[in-house]
């Protein structure tokens, strides 16, 4: 693990762009993930680190992600470059927000399969471009907040993260991690992996033999309505997707929490999920009709044996609720 090096590039020209870009920066570089096995990409952020006398630290467990951000912290670091996937910043933001300290700005390049946050910030493409920029021209760089979801349950402490996803998309995450880890070859591990993973289910799905069973849920997300049930869906984020195709989320209610959730024998689910995928709304769409979405301030769950956060796996206790609420804000850099 490398020590911490003082890095000040030039002087910004509006400090509301990229403020304390030009401070001391971490690089945080996850080497297990998707991306970065790709085209020698460790190799060349290694040498544009070591160009400029910055501190790489090289972590994919938690202690040393916390040894990490303890150190950078200590010598008042006011940049973290993420380079890793949702799950590496899931790890990262949550580290962050236990310690209670004003969080540094975070340059979250995307380095993982589905870079799901990192597209919403605008930084999943030009990994070393942008970097390069935030190392040597921060001035350029403007910042976005993004709010976190602030997940509790005993099982797991208090986690941080942007995407919760459960029941059917928590399945097939899972069994997408299951069968990455069966083999080493491209077809489990390369690009279409994933595409195989889903077809493979899809397949077994037609014959009923996917393995899915929807879990027994109450989901009371306050004045948005409360679904009880059999739960094929259940997702929920704080992120805007202003850029992507895909935004499940209605645009009802109040709060930063963002869900949608739809039981088993929601009335028209399959004929109707393009609009769903769309976040658009239709009449008789209801908590009645098998179906909650929009934004709210909380949400209670109980029932779950299981989440994934940010694509992270966590084991639930399914007779303690899980509580869902707006996290802490952080300051992400982006082009």
């Amino acid at each position: 693990m490398s020590t911490l090096a003082h890095h000040r590039p030039q002087a910004q020209s509006e400090p509301e762009a990229a403020d304390g870009a030009g401070d001391q920066a971490l690089i945080l570089l996850n080497p297990r993930s998707f991306r970065m096995s790709l085209r020698q990409r460790v190799d060349r952020i290694r040498s544009l680190a070591g160009k400029r006398t910055l501190a790489i630290v090289e972590a994919s467990e938690p202690g040393q992600m916390q040894q990490a951000l303890n150190h950078a912290r200590k010598a008042g670091c006011r940049l973290i470059i993420v380079v890793g996937g949702d799950g590496t910043l899931q790890g990262v933001v949550t580290l962050l927000a236990a310690s209670q300290a004003t969080p540094p700005n975070i340059l979250m390049l995307g380095g993982g399969r589905t870079n799901y946050t990192a597209r919403d910030i605008g930084t999943s493409d030009q990994l070393l471009a942008t970097l390069e920029a935030a190392l040597d021209d921060p001035g350029k760089l403007s910042v976005t907040s993004r709010q976190s979801l602030e997940l509790d349950h005993p099982d797991i402490g208090i986690q941080h993260g942007f995407f919760l996803a459960a029941a059917l998309v928590d399945f097939v995450i899972r069994d997408a991690h299951r069968f990455r880890s069966q083999g080493s070859g491209l077809l489990r591990t390369g690009h279409l992996s994933s595409a195989i993973c889903l077809s493979r289910l899809a397949a077994l799905g037609l014959i009923g033999r996917s393995g899915f069973v929807a879990p027994e849920l109450s989901i009371d997300a306050g004045a948005l309505g409360l679904l009880e049930g059999p739960t094929r869906l259940l997702i929920a984020t704080t992120l805007t997707h202003q850029a992507d195709l895909i935004d499940p989320y209605i645009a009802v209610g109040d709060g930063p929490v963002r869900l949608t959730a739809v039981l088993k024998q929601a009335q028209g689910f399959w004929r109707r999920l393009p609009r769903l995928m769309r976040g658009h709304h239709w009449p008789g769409m209801n908590t009645r009709s098998g179906y909650l979405s929009g934004r709210c301030e909380e949400v209670r769950v109980h029932g779950l044996t299981g989440i994934a956060l940010d694509g992270q796996e966590f084991d639930l206790d399914p007779g303690i609720p899980l509580s869902i609420r707006p996290g802490p804000m952080f300051r992400f850099l982006h082009r």
